[in-house]
């Protein structure tokens, strides 16, 4: 299990990404925390909106996460944004383009689910 370090609310953040997808087959991305030795819910790296998104893209949660998550993406290598922007009330969310291999890496298992259910 690959840990991202997270520096958010004055500490140091382990957290591990779960691959997984929202019920339209969209790919989802889930954080726990292990600052503790034992996993705890964080949050969700990604917001779920109306259509059906083009294969490892998925709209980022700004609005939980805060813009400095889109930093927090590039410096991890996790993956670019597409330019596109989904709209909920008033958020706005940019859509990223994940990297196939860096999904590989956070979450093997998830990332084959995700796959599959792509075919």
């Amino acid at each position: 299990m690959k840990l991202y370090d997270l520096k958010k609310y004055g500490s140091v953040h382990p957290l591990q990404l779960e691959v997984c997808t929202y019920p339209e087959g969209n790919l989802a991305i889930t954080m726990t925390t292990w600052e503790d030795g034992a996993p705890e819910p964080w949050d969700t790296l990604t917001v779920n909106l109306d259509g059906v998104r083009k294969r490892e893209c998925a709209f980022i949660d700004t609005n939980n996460n805060g813009q400095e998550i889109l930093k927090w993406i590039a410096d991890h290598k996790l993956g670019v944004p597409t330019g596109l922007l989904g709209f909920s009330g008033y958020c706005v969310y940019p859509e990223y383009h994940f990297f196939p291999d860096a999904l590989k890496e956070m979450d093997p298992e998830g990332y084959t689910e995700y796959q599959s259910q792509q075919k």
